[in-house]
């Protein structure tokens, strides 16, 4: 019991101590796949970035997003990236990630939750971080599509 209880509370702790991002920080170097297994990585260029953590912040950006033109993440200069390395594999490789393949924008998968344990994140919530020359210029959770369309539009 004590060999596995031990990593899964260590990997807690180091989860729940990581710095989180504030303004004025460097965007951290994140190289992840998409629902394709192409790499997405955060480009010099990008001006937001979308995060979520959960599922119901998850239906929320996939909710907003349908309702715009597909175009519109690549258009804003925009990531989204979706943290899965909660679900199980079999329910990932079997449900949640085939349904992504049929959306016509990027999802920037994490498998891992260390690779984005810097990124700040809010229950029910879609953690929006607006990107200025590559450093942080706000953090804000939209809690609403309507929240999320202003961030894209």
């Amino acid at each position: 019991m004590k060999r596995i209880l031990l990593p899964v509370l260590l990997v807690a702790h180091m989860l729940a101590t990581a710095a989180t991002l504030q303004p004025g920080d460097p965007v951290p170097a994140i190289n992840l796949k998409d629902q394709h297994e192409k790499p997405v990585a955060i480009a010099p260029d990008t001006r937001l970035i979308f995060f979520t953590a959960e599922m119901d912040g998850s239906r929320l950006m996939t909710n907003a997003l349908a309702t715009l033109p597909a175009t519109s993440l690549k258009d804003r200069k925009a990531v989204y990236i979706a943290d899965i390395s909660d679900m199980p594999g079999l329910v990932s490789s079997v449900f949640a990630v085939p349904k992504m393949q049929k959306e016509a924008y990027t999802v920037a998968l994490t498998r891992d939750a260390k690779d984005t344990a810097s990124l700040p994140r809010k229950l029910g919530a879609v953690t929006v971080l607006k990107v200025e020359g590559g450093k942080v210029s706000a953090v804000d959770f939209a809690q609403d599509v309507k929240e999320l369309h202003r961030h894209l539009k």
